[in-house]
């Protein structure tokens, strides 16, 4: 029985060496390829895994500006979770908190965009960069975007300098070299450059919207608001620069619907071939309603209908081309269904994409629904 009990014990012993090894290990970093914004913030509140994180938001590569803190406030009210903002340009007080205490009592540490390389020179000179490495190492999650991104890498192409784009050094916290805003051509041309001279070691890329989740070292996961925005590995194969893309994950808002909850088709029509102004269909009550605007006018615009989308045959998108030659933006019209009458409910900006019309539609026909409901019992 003796000999058994110790067993136990000696099990139960390795059991706990064994979770302790395995949540020392686990070092998270997640990148963003532009300025932070509220699906980027999301993401990381979900990585926490809390209902109410502690997120500390470290402003200094745009020293400590006041509308970059209302901006990140403002996200955080939207997700209604609380922030603290960590603030370098401070004087000395009995009432304030060491950097060190701060730092280490966050769930999430995100750093936003501005001067990478006179950010750096601060947190060294403060001795916040061996902070962040100890947060790191206890398992805080450390996050940022453009600036906010390239901190945690070797190096990176960073505008920090006067005259021209430059590779500035990182933290080393990840054994690669990166380029935010790789949408940026001029940005691409230098990175890439550098890699095949080989003055940077191979990284990821990110386009404005994208970001890469890391995990140990290794990227274990890439999103992106769009099917525009993505990250590629870039490396040198046989003396030439391969930029490999990589798929991402549609990053959603998450009171979006669900996939296959609503209806996708490919419409390709012109106003003109529409001949029924009935309403008893969402593409009528579309026609009907662009006919009536323009009623007064000598011609109606020819508008090419691409898609359309419908949930539930309560609520319908119409994709249209109203905007895509003046703004390169495609126009989404939504439309209820009520009482058998699809009724127009305003015109909104689907998105650079049809990808991103259809995003946009599943984020935001909720609301639309609530509106509607709010509207008509309100004229009954």
């Amino acid at each position: 029985m003796k000999i058994k009990f110790l067993v136990y014990l000696f099990s139960l012993f390795l059991a706990i060496l064994n979770i302790n090894y395995l949540n020392a290990q686990e070092k998270t970093i997640f990148v963003w390829g532009g300025d932070i914004n509220l699906k980027f913030t999301q993401y990381i509140v979900n990585l926490t895994q809390k209902e109410n994180p502690r997120l500390c938001y470290l402003p200094t590569a745009s020293g400590d500006n006041a509308d970059n803190i209302k901006l990140w406030e403002k996200i955080c009210t939207q997700l209604r979770i609380d922030t603290l903002v960590f603030k370098v340009w401070v004087s000395s007080s009995e009432n304030n908190k060491s950097f060190e205490d701060i730092l280490m009592h966050s769930d999430a540490i995100v750093v936003g965009g501005g001067n990478t390389l006179n950010m750096l020179g601060i947190w060294k000179a403060q001795g916040i960069d061996h902070i962040l490495k100890k947060a790191l190492d206890k398992g805080i999650i450390l996050a940022g975007g453009s600036a906010g991104a390239i901190c945690w890498f070797i190096n990176g192409i960073s505008d920090s300098r006067p005259v021209k784009l430059s590779c500035v050094d990182g933290l080393n916290l990840l054994p690669y070299s990166t380029c935010p805003h790789y949408d940026q051509n001029e940005r691409k041309e230098l990175y890439h450059q550098m890699i095949k001279e080989q003055k940077m070691h191979s990284g990821y890329a990110l386009d404005e919207k994208a970001g890469i989740l890391f995990k140990n070292g290794k990227a274990v996961d890439f999103v992106s608001q769009s099917d525009k925005h993505n990250s590629f590995y870039i490396c040198v194969q046989n003396g030439e620069v391969k930029s490999e893309k990589v798929k991402s994950r549609i990053l959603l808002q998450n009171n979006a619907l669900p996939e296959n909850s609503y209806k996708s088709s490919s419409i390709n029509k012109r106003i003109s071939e529409i001949s029924e102004y009935k309403e008893q269909t969402p593409l009528e009550a579309y026609a009907s309603e662009i006919k009536t605007i323009y009623q007064n006018k000598t011609q109606v615009p020819d508008i090419k209908i691409e898609k359309t989308f419908t949930y539930n045959d309560q609520i319908a998108g119409i994709v249209n081309d109203t905007y895509l030659n003046s703004m390169g933006l495609y126009s989404l019209w939504y439309f209820y269904n009520h009482n058998g009458t699809w009724t127009s409910m305003g015109e909104d900006i689907g998105g650079e994409t049809l990808l991103e019309c259809e995003i946009t539609f599943r984020e935001k026909a909720q609301t639309i629904i609530k509106r509607a409901k709010e509207k008509f019992n309100m004229s009954n």
